[in-house]
């Protein structure tokens, strides 16, 4: 018996063990050059490239990554040339499948309920734009929604789609809102030239808008809108000559870039800053600045798209702007996403620890079965890290999450495993 024991008890240190903790980086690559990867830095700051060959007997990823996202298990990548969908196991990183059917210039996906959804283009010109809608268990298609010319960065909140038309081939200043139970646009609100960022906070969305990159009048916008209310509460011009390019933030703070600088502000009382916390080595040129920008797990990260040919560079801040690291990726780096291997099922959860969240779901905290004490990690659909805290008898509050899908790491000296959390 006592030999089982120690064999369980080794299987479950080697299996924790085996876990790998980081952030993933989606290299775009050139355009029909068909070199997207994808790079995994890890926790330890050890940089993978090509991590998506490596894991599946050097197949090619496709042409042009344009998102990446983690829901459950699976990781789904969009693929703009390739008009393709790939899904991944989390675990192991290996091809589940591989989307093809109605995407015609596909940009970016979102989870809702037991399907996704990806906003296409159409073709060069055409006033075909539209959100592909698939079934998350079977990856069946099942309708297309028209929306705006251009749709590009896509929220879903409480049954409802946020879509940002940025324009395509054009430009356009509008947030198309989307009911999911009929598959309609049912509104339509006016966020500013050329929307580029999106997320959520208390039911507020925060909208970032670059403004024309041809016009000398039209710069960034602020726009804060009520989900609840279905309406808009606040929209903040710019100064002249700033015209954003990304925007995030870490839960409490708004971080965006203009040109090469990083700039902050409380998402409680937002205002336009002139004083950067950081100015990276980005060069400004005709092509632009940053080609991406995340804040994940307390780290500010901006890609250098390094000229467009040489391979690509991540520059990696901390939440005051001091420069932590300087990584080097392939090709075109846009998107960085918090990423661990553990699975929702793992062997610690069923066999040894017989730990259980409850009450699941739940909109105001949650308690660990059989755990004392311990770290608790809550993550978000897009892999970010919304809650860090300590275990004790209290729980975990979560009143202030959004209603939606999480993912809740539960770590302590002996064993580490994860959980969905569902927040109704």
């Amino acid at each position: 018996m006592k030999k089982i024991y120690f064999l369980m008890l080794a299987f479950v240190i080697s299996f924790a063990n085996a876990q790998i903790e980081g952030v993933l980086v989606l290299n775009e690559g050139g355009a029909g050059s068909n070199n997207a990867e994808i790079s995994f830095i890890s926790n330890q700051s050890v940089v993978t490239n090509d991590y998506f060959k490596s894991k599946n007997n050097n197949a090619i990823l496709g042409d042009t990554a344009q998102d990446i996202k983690i829901f459950g298990d699976k990781i789904f990548v969009v693929l703009n040339i390739s008009n393709q969908i790939k899904v991944i196991n989390k675990s192991d990183f290996s091809l589940i499948t591989t989307i093809s059917s109605n995407l015609d210039n596909p940009r970016y996906i979102a989870f809702s309920g037991n399907k996704f959804y990806v906003t296409n283009w159409g073709g060069n010109g055409s006033a075909t734009n539209y959100v592909s809608v698939y079934n998350l268990a079977t990856y069946a298609h099942e309708t297309n929604i028209p929306v705006g010319n251009g749709p590009e960065k896509i929220f879903s909140k409480n049954n409802k789609l946020y879509v940002l038309l940025k324009g395509g081939f054009g430009l356009n200043q509008f947030m198309d809102i989307i009911n999911t139970t009929t598959n309609t646009v049912e509104s339509q609100v006016n966020v500013g030239d050329s929307p580029n960022s999106i997320f959520e906070k208390d039911n507020l969305l925060y909208i970032m808008s670059s403004g024309d990159p041809y016009s000398p009048t039209s710069f960034g916008t602020l726009t804060v809108y009520d989900t609840a209310a279905q309406n808009t509460v606040s929209s903040t011009t710019f100064p002249v000559g700033v015209k954003p390019s990304y925007m995030d933030t870490d839960g409490m703070n708004i971080y965006y870039m203009n040109e090469a600088s990083i700039y902050k502000t409380p998402i409680a009382s937002p205002s336009i800053t002139t004083t950067p916390i950081a100015v990276t080595p980005i060069t400004v040129n005709s092509y632009g600045t940053a080609y991406g920008f995340n804040v994940v797990n307390n780290k500010i990260y901006a890609a250098d798209p390094s000229g467009y040919i040489a391979p690509g560079k991540i520059y990696t801040y901390d939440l005051q702007g001091s420069l932590l690291n300087t990584f080097t990726v392939t090709s075109l780096p846009n998107q960085i996403i918090a990423y661990n291997n553990a699975s929702l099922s793992t062997v610690e959860n069923s066999t040894v620890s017989k730990l259980s969240l409850y009450p699941n779901p739940t909109s105001d905290k949650f308690f660990v079965k059989g755990l004392n004490s311990g770290n608790i990690q809550v993550y978000d659909v897009n892999g970010r890290m919304i809650i860090n805290s300590t275990y004790g008898p209290a729980g975990i509050d979560v009143s202030i999450l959004s209603k939606g899908v999480y993912i809740v790491k539960i770590t302590d000296k002996k064993y580490s495993f994860s959980e969905k959390l569902i927040i109704k």
